[in-house]
């Protein structure tokens, strides 16, 4: 459709899914003696990246966690990640500036073509997946173009549409807990998700993911550790009681915030598997003792579904339904903060082993 040597077209909903087609074909048929390959073995997930970036590539693999066991039931997917610098591939095409962006319309019109998507206007870049073969494609303008909230957590969205296929979800929560059992953290941003995670974390509780973890309904809640990130800003990691050594001379990601791998914070790292018993919905209260009370199934949803639902585009409605499900099944609680960490973990973890001893 494009040839590099030739100006990329400009996009819009009449020719969005011929354009999405096009690249998929183009990166399938790559050479892949200029790409670097790599395999991800993850929860529930054999991801197969081909980089063209070894930054990229790099990024990856410090983020992504592998699983420690064989899984002969795990998932198949297959992801080409190619930027313009590379010879032969045209540089991601624009929006066209007359054809107002609605999302709602742009996961409509993939969707109608067995497609998910996302656009980056910014770099610009794109994203692709194929539904019916699990392969996807996201085309950069350069080796680390991705968007600036995917520097902890690359390859999410393929991440999320390949689980959503097998009736599984990534979702945007934090978790604590003793061992394997534990709860989902969750809220809005800047509601204290990150925060509470951390503080526990530093404070002998056990986490499967502080940002995203992947969540499997069967007979039992399970969250699964797919990603190896803490993200916190300074004065948070100070108050936790980070050396600020280990911060200082880090950089700072799009929202203001250290990104730090758990295996950094704690020789501990993280669980595997969590078998999930409450949803908790931290509120930064600054009380003397942390307070955990029981919230109704609607704060509860409120709480858990628009970031877990809207910022993993192309099945609202599938996301809505696994949501919902969640909130049907676990009990859900507001913690009501303190300002000391190691009291904030106290106070969780002896909450968990009340529960945990209930059954």
């Amino acid at each position: 459709m494009t040839p590099s040597s030739r100006r990329p077209p400009r996009v819009g909903y009449e020719n969005l899914v011929p354009y999405a087609r096009d690249r998929l074909d183009a990166a399938v048929a790559y050479p892949r003696e200029r790409l670097l390959s790599r395999v991800f073995r993850m929860a529930r997930l054999d991801m197969t990246i081909a980089f063209s970036s070894e930054a990229l590539a790099a990024l990856c693999e410090r983020t992504l966690v592998l699983r420690k066991q064989d899984d002969a039931s795990a998932a198949s997917l297959e992801v080409y990640a190619i930027d313009a610098g590379s010879e032969g591939w045209a540089p991601p095409a624009r929006w066209r500036e007359d054809a107002e962006f609605a999302l709602r319309r742009f996961d409509r019109t993939l969707d109608a073509g067995g497609l998910r998507g996302f656009h980056h206007h910014e770099a610009p870049s794109w994203q692709f997946y194929d539904r019916a073969t699990a392969t996807g494609v996201v085309t950069l303008p350069g080796p680390l173009d991705i968007p600036p909230w995917e520097s902890g957590s690359p390859m999410r969205l393929f991440m999320h549409w390949a689980y959503a296929a097998t009736h599984m979800r990534l979702t945007h929560a934090a978790t604590l807990g003793l061992g394997e059992y534990g709860a989902l953290i969750v809220g809005a941003s800047g509601a204290g998700k990150s925060g509470t995670a951390l503080a526990g974390f530093l404070n002998g509780l056990d986490s499967a993911g502080d940002d995203y973890v992947l969540v499997e309904q069967g007979p039992r809640v399970v969250a699964h550790s797919v990603l190896a990130v803490f993200k916190q800003d300074r004065e948070g990691l100070r108050r936790a009681g980070v050396a600020p050594g280990e911060f200082e001379a880090a950089g700072l990601n799009w929202h203001g915030k250290v990104e730090v791998e758990a295996a950094k914070l704690s020789p501990r790292g993280l669980v595997d598997r969590m078998e999930i018993g409450a949803l908790l919905i931290p509120e930064v209260a600054r009380l003397r003792r942390t307070s955990i009370e029981p919230a109704t199934p609607r704060q509860a949803a409120l709480a858990l579904a628009p970031s877990g639902v809207f910022q993993l585009p192309g099945d609202a409605a599938e996301g809505f339904n696994f949501l919902a499900g969640l909130v049907r099944r676990l009990p859900a609680f507001h913690v009501r903060l303190s300002e000391a960490p190691a009291e904030i973990a106290d106070a969780i973890g002896t909450f968990l082993a009340r529960r945990q001893r209930a059954g």
